[in-house]
């Protein structure tokens, strides 16, 4: 009898209408568009008891120099996790700083942005499947001045690409043990660029591991390989391919990235927690030339919270 209210409870947990609402202010500081607040209001669901959690969310942010941007996104996970579907659609005009070479050039750029990937699930951990981008944006000096020529002003971008998913964490927002991988595989059409087109690959690992019952280790490694003809900003980049902190994601872009971090994490109280970071990572023409590259490196300290 015990069991059989339990799993009637269990249930009266899932599907769509047994969702929560989760809205959440965040102040950010960066060294790309400076300080601002961010807004995100999202309804978390689980659409059966094997799934992981789903979530349709909108969102929206401005920074101190006048950066904007909103978006809508959705996650959804279905039939015992068997099959994994996202999607975003955005639109931004921000504003920022380019390094053309060691020079930093004042840039603006805006666009719209369509993404969507479909994962199904060889097992429980391990899922493949593909991913649909659309960029439609325009990039211009935001100041007057003397500078270089911009590589990329007026782009339509069609990006195709091939997704494996290796996931063993116990937890998708706030893991604490397990792995996760993502390999991605993409070939990039200027759809307003006649014979324009490109290649890129990454690899991310990351992984988690506990030291005890309020303490645990994060770490992550990244590569990545880009061709030559690839629009600066899909280049492989410090800091934006591998999120890897204290760099601005347009100072080191290049075609090939090795990067490394590691996060210790200690639980403060409820929801908070305190955190100590270190990374390392280098860029260069090729993999070869990784070696040769100066090696980068940043640390830190901070709090998380988990919504």
């Amino acid at each position: 009898m015990n069991d059989a209210l339990n799993k009637a409870a269990v249930h009266d947990d899932l599907g769509f209408k047994s969702g929560s609402i989760v809205v959440a202010p965040v102040p950010f500081k960066n060294s790309l568009i400076g300080g601002g607040l961010a807004l995100g209001g999202g309804y978390m669901f689980k659409l059966d008891e094997g799934s992981d959690t789903s979530i349709i969310g909108l969102g929206g942010m401005r920074s101190e120099n006048g950066s904007n941007a909103y978006g809508l996104m959705g996650n959804f996970a279905f039939a015992q996790n068997k099959w994994q579907f996202n999607f975003a659609a955005g639109e931004a005009d921000v504003y920022y700083d380019l390094y053309l070479g060691s020079v930093p050039v004042p840039i603006r750029q805006d666009g719209q942005l369509y993404n969507s990937t479909l994962l199904y699930g060889l097992s429980d951990t391990v899922h493949i499947g593909g991913g649909l981008r659309y960029l439609e944006t325009t990039i211009d000096y935001s100041s007057g001045g003397t500078f270089p020529p911009l590589p990329d002003t007026n782009l339509e971008l069609a990006v195709l690409s091939l997704l494996a998913k290796w996931d063993t964490r116990d937890d998708t927002f706030s893991a604490r043990s397990g792995h996760l991988i993502n390999a991605n595989l993409s070939y990039g059409e200027v759809l307003n660029s006649s014979g324009r087109s490109y290649a890129k690959a990454t690899a991310i690992y990351t992984g988690y591991t506990p030291l005890g019952a309020s303490n645990s280790l994060a770490y992550r490694a990244a590569v990545c390989g880009s061709d030559e003809a690839a629009p600066f900003f899909e280049k492989c980049s410090l800091g934006g391919t591998d999120a890897l902190r204290g760099f601005s994601p347009t100072q080191y872009l290049d075609d090939a990235l090795l990067s490394a971090q590691l996060e210790f994490r200690q639980a403060i109280s409820g929801r908070f927690s305190a955190v100590a970071f270190a990374g390392i990572g280098k860029t260069g023409e090729d993999l070869d030339a990784l070696f040769g590259s100066p090696l980068r490196s940043a640390g830190g300290v901070g709090v998380r919270f988990q919504l």
